[in-house]
């Protein structure tokens, strides 16, 4: 009696079939990530809850412009820059795009030459890193000054 109960809680090592072999697999943890370094798998999640964030923002965006009566205003306008008299729609967005993009291949080039340790190169380029996000915050202050001067509120 005592030896058929010392064998009934001996718990199998072998994994179940199927779908409960999945779910017994995930809930113990113990393969899940089994050929996956801690630090991609946590890239993997922090970039599935971004997405789920950015999406909610999205949908909160899309309830918010359809629910409302009042016209939105054009963006085309709205975003244009006057460069000369000449007012050229969109152009702003497009350059911070461009200083945004470029701050982030510089910054790839100065990792790259971390890793091969050429100090010179790499403090050259996070310096344009910097400058690039400077350039970038000031024309984010820029915009948002030109809108509340145009009367938009937050």
């Amino acid at each position: 009696m005592a030896e058929t109960a010392l064998t009934d809680t001996v718990v199998s090592t072998a994994r179940p079939a199927g779908l409960r072999g999945i779910a017994a697999d995930w809930s113990s943890d113990q393969r899940a990530f089994k050929n996956v370094s801690w630090g991609k798998a946590m890239m993997w999640i922090f970039l599935l809850s971004d997405t789920f964030i950015f999406s909610c923002f999205l949908l909160s965006y899309m309830t918010a412009r359809m629910s409302t009566t009042v016209p939105w205003p054009n963006p085309s306008e709205v975003f244009a820059l006057t460069i000369g008299d000449k007012k050229i729609p969109l152009i702003l967005i497009a350059i911070m795009t461009f200083v945004l993009i470029s701050s982030s291949g510089t910054m790839a080039m100065a990792v790259n030459f971390g890793y091969r340790r050429d100090r010179a190169k790499t403090a050259a380029l996070m310096l344009a890193t910097a400058a690039f996000g400077a350039t970038f915050v000031g024309m984010q202050a820029f915009e948002w000054t030109k809108l509340i001067m145009e009367g938009v509120r937050p």
